[in-house]
């Protein structure tokens, strides 16, 4: 049929539907969409894969056209409406069969309505059966097939059907019978989704797979009749048993719920997605929205096992756990429990990470030392320790001990700092004061309300994880503090951009302060209370533990990434002593050693293996234990081990559970641990366990892959005394050599770290142009380019006021 005669056909026969008593235009109809009908928002990781289905009531995704494939759009045809490509929008001869059956019978029993018909009744009209109705609906039909296609009138009614379980759409439909997208499903799946169109509740194959499988049956007939496909395709297709996916309540469920259910209510607070919350809800459960995150799948992944691996007693503690790239505010990782749906937990669903303000401790620390910074404080000034001491404020006589009643002579800031000094930050909070140390958290990105009180200073108060990752993220990206974002950007489901999420930037304190302040951190990493958060390669950190260690607490840092652990009791005020947990728990052990691993595994592309060489076609040899399909481990017995060359990607990534206990250990302290080959987190913590320190040397490993642990010295099983060093040789040059912060240092202590980190650097002995202050600081560095953090790719220049003493070159 022409266009031209297609069109005179079409008005004659709404002229004669007009003369019945319709009073109806015969212009072409407006484009009626889905209608009012709700559509399903979508939310995405960073990697593209779906975190979350949002949805108020109708559960629907959007399809397009070229999406569908070719077996559902003729099977849907087939059964619903055998002339579609054919009629103007009504079916002559289907309405004639119609009005015998109803004739006969005495009332309507058959609608003879297309596929246009349906289509409008689903989104314009209402379901009722009358005469006037369905002329209505047949001179609608008309009309709308003068301004849309047939594959855009197909395209709208696929998305608009109800197919039972929950899902309207063939789009939903797909996820939630067989876990697929539309365009993955097979003729014996699109055949029965067919099947569900006209009676989805009598034929789910859900409740009802006899009567399911019997009405596909009929599909497939209608197929084979009008030539869309083959007798044996058909029955092939017929006699495929249905495999359903879980049910929709279990798909319901998001990943990484944590995260999903913190952006969700920042959402709903959100004004950019509406003026009001009802504004906002619709929006977000029936707008049909992509929103894209920036949770990184993989970091996610190694934050919940690094967590698992280490706190694995009966009845252990919780954990939470934030990771946010500093330079970009992009939260990468968030665990706020051990299982956001258990359903036995009545506080499963606080998010320990986002809602849970606990005491920090000494992690408190840093903001304190900042602000003397800034107040003029430098790292070297010294102050008198001693074992406590008895401070005047306001309102009372404050006194202060060391932790376990430590007694120390007088220390520098930067002693005080590596070693965690109580007494000496008590004094430099008298000194600086607390309205001083308040301004500065706040500044820095400590949300929760602080009170201008002494006790700040020692992690009195209360703070989230989620905050001390966004505030210690200003140190570590030069004193900018980035605001953390969960999202990059928000489009509508036909792809325009509706929200592009720029983070917000602001200076929050200088660049100098946030590099003496790294500095210090990075020693108290080197050799004081966090060393167990070692992972060979520069990190600034600091360990904080409450009073009677109820909270225990890392907050660490790279360029890259800064993350923060809390372990501690939710629901009770329990302390973590033996024997109630199995050592007393510290900032310096268990948050640490989950510190240490997750940022193993997230900042480094070394496969989770135990690797020797690579072979020449880019493959990696691995011991596998063939009893079991994991990685061999020390204890695995030798007969059982084989070792096999495998892609990089496919490398295994358990060591044999049965023969080895988690920590690979269960050696003496004086006989050394076997460790080439072994993941180098877990190398460092099996040494460390069996009382031995570690030092790290990168040489070239040929094809390894870098970081590969190929050496050690001594050899695995030598005796050697605990607390002797073993040296680990790694596959590479040394990750993430930055630039240290020489900036207030004297002169010939800058030229020796400067040294001790084989950097070359030029010194220009200079006063600053503030005359008072070069007065101030003699001797002192004022200036270093580049700064600090940067790749140590060049030479490093540094000015130091004149009146100290340089290292002759």
């Amino acid at each position: 049929m022409t266009r031209g005669n297609r069109r005179w056909g079409l008005r004659l026969l709404a002229i004669a539907l007009i003369t019945s008593g319709c009073n109806l235009s015969v212009d072409p109809l407006d484009d009626p969409g889905i209608g009012a009908s709700a559509v399903t928002t979508i939310v995405y990781a960073a990697d593209g894969s779906v975190l979350a289905h949002w949805h108020a009531g109708e559960d629907r995704t959007l399809v397009v056209y070229d999406d569908l494939p070719k077996q559902l759009i003729d099977a849907v045809v087939a059964i619903e409406d055998e002339r579609y490509w054919d009629h103007p929008g009504v079916d002559i001869r289907a309405i004639i069969r119609a009005a015998q059956a109803n004739g006969e019978a005495g009332e309507i029993v058959q609608g003879g309505s297309t596929i246009t018909q349906q289509y409008l009744k689903n989104v314009l009209l209402t379901g009722a059966t009358t005469y006037d109705r369905k002329l209505e609906e047949a001179a609608l039909a008309v009309r709308l097939e003068e301004g849309l296609t047939k594959e855009e009138i197909l395209e709208r009614y696929l998305n608009t059907i109800y197919l039972g379980d929950g899902a309207y759409g063939v789009g939903t439909a797909a996820v939630h019978y067989f876990d697929k997208n539309v365009d993955e499903l097979t003729l014996a799946e699109s055949s029965l989704l067919a099947a569900l169109i006209q009676a989805p509740g009598a034929t789910s194959p859900r409740t009802n797979p006899e009567d399911a499988v019997a009405r596909r049956k009929i599909v497939l007939e209608k197929m084979v009749e009008q030539g869309y496909t083959t007798a044996a395709e058909a029955t092939a297709a017929g006699f495929e048993e249905i495999v359903l996916a879980p049910p929709a309540q279990r798909l319901a469920r998001a990943r990484y719920p944590y995260f999903v259910e913190e952006l969700k209510q920042r959402l709903l607070d959100d004004p950019r997605l509406g003026a009001t919350p009802t504004d906002r809800f619709n929006a977000l459960f029936r707008g049909g929205l992509r929103i894209f995150t920036t949770l990184e799948p993989a970091i996610q992944e190694a934050a919940e096992l690094a967590i698992a691996a280490v706190v694995t007693d009966e009845g252990a503690p919780d954990s939470a756990l934030v990771s946010i790239d500093p330079g970009t505010g992009y939260v990468k990782a968030i665990v706020g429990g051990a299982d956001f749906y258990a359903e036995d937990d009545p506080i499963a669903q606080f998010n320990l990470a986002t809602q849970g303000q606990r005491q920090p401790g000494s992690a408190f620390k840093p903001f304190v030392l900042a602000a003397a910074l800034e107040s003029g404080t430098d790292l070297y000034d010294v102050y008198e320790a001693g074992r406590e001491v008895e401070i005047e404020t306001d309102s009372r006589i404050w006194t202060v001990e060391n932790y376990n009643g430590s007694a120390f002579p007088p220390l520098t800031v930067l002693e005080a700092t590596v070693y965690s000094v109580n007494v000496v930050y008590a004094r430099i909070m008298d000194d600086v004061g607390p309205k001083q140390v308040e301004d500065l958290a706040e500044r820095t990105g400590i949300t929760s309300k602080l009170y201008p009180f002494h006790s700040l200073a020692l992690g009195a108060q209360e703070v989230t994880p989620f905050e001390m990752a966004s505030a210690f993220g200003t140190f570590a990206a030069n004193g900018l503090h980035v605001e953390p974002t969960m999202f990059t950007a928000i489009e509508t489901h036909r792809g325009e951009i509706l929200i592009e999420n720029e983070p917000a930037i602001t200076q929050a304190i200088d660049p100098a302060v946030a590099d003496q302040v790294t500095v210090a951190l990075t020693e108290v990493v080197k050799r004081g209370t966090a060393r167990r958060a070692r992972i060979g390669r520069p990190i600034a950190g600091k360990t904080g533990t409450s009073q009677d260690h109820r909270d225990a607490w890392f907050v660490g840092y790279t360029p890259d990434l800064v993350t923060s652990v809390w372990v501690g009791y939710a629901r009770t005020i329990e302390v973590m002593e033996e024997p109630r947990t199995a050592i007393t728990v510290t900032g310096g052990t268990w948050p640490a050693e989950i510190w240490a691993l997750f940022s193993l595994n997230a900042l480094s592309t070394v496969p989770y293996s135990q690797l020797a060489v690579a072979g020449d076609d880019g493959t990696i040899a691995v011991d596998v234990d063939l009893a079991t399909g994991y990685l061999a481990g020390p204890l695995t017995p030798h007969e059982n081990v084989l070792r096999i060359y495998l892609p990089p990607d496919q490398v295994p990534t358990v060591i044999d559970p049965i023969n080895n206990p988690p920590s690979i250990v269960g050696i003496g302290a004086d006989e050394v641990p076997p460790v080439i080959g072994v993941e180098l987190g877990t190398a460092v913590s099996t040494l460390n366990r069996a009382g031995f320190e570690v030092r790290l040397v990168w040489k070239d490993g040929g094809d390894l892959a870098p970081s590969t642990i190929f050496g050690q010295s001594p050899e695995a099983g030598l005796a050697a005394q605990q607390g002797s060093v073993v040296t680990l040789t790694l596959a590479g040059p040394e990750p993430g050599a930055l630039v240290p912060a020489v900036l207030g240092m004297k002169g010939d202590a800058a030229q020796a770290e400067l040294t001790v980190f084989g950097i070359p650097f030029t010194v220009i002995e200079e006063a600053e142009s503030d005359p008072a202050a070069a007065a101030r600081r003699p001797g002192r560095v004022w200036k270093q380019s580049p700064s600090a953090g940067t790749l140590a790719s060049a030479t490093v220049t540094v000015w130091v006021n004149p009146g100290g003493t340089l290292q002759t070159p």
